[in-house]
């Protein structure tokens, strides 16, 4: 090998790693999903009308199918102005660090993420079947 080539294939190592760590510097594992659906819905935003009261706003519920579970997310940036299909294959990750506000990242094809709000999740039936212990 001559010194440009090792020299280029340090350099695209270096680049490679780059992308795979997220902007806190940590290495970010993600999985696939699926978007199966949504819905749109309601809630009490943060807005306030002229008595105090909290203004209701629509919102759009996804139901993203995981490994385990399929979530419903929600508030997800540019990902809620339907930037997708139903039956898009996705690369998520869960952060579940703040028990209070889960989180649930897509990662877009520039390598960025979009952040949702985790609103429910269900357990999936091949996943329950797959935990079981086998009867003798």
């Amino acid at each position: 090998m001559t010194r440009s080539t090792i020299a280029r294939a340090a350099l695209f190592a270096v680049l490679l790693a780059t992308f795979a760590v997220g902007s806190d510097g940590t290495v970010h594992t993600y999985q696939k999903g699926t978007i199966k659906g949504w819905d749109k819905g309601t809630d009490m935003g943060p807005f306030l009308d002229g008595n105090g009261e909290p203004l209701p706003r629509k919102k759009t519920i996804y139901e993203l199918k995981g490994v385990d579970f399929v979530y419903l997310v929600d508030y997800c940036g540019a990902f809620q102005a339907g930037k997708f299909e139903l039956g898009q294959a996705v690369d998520y990750r869960v952060d579940e660090t703040n028990k209070e506000d889960l989180r649930l990242y897509i990662r877009r094809d520039n390598g960025k993420e979009y952040k949702c709000k985790i609103e429910g999740k269900k357990v999936l039936e091949d996943a329950k079947s797959a935990a079981l212990p086998a009867k003798p």
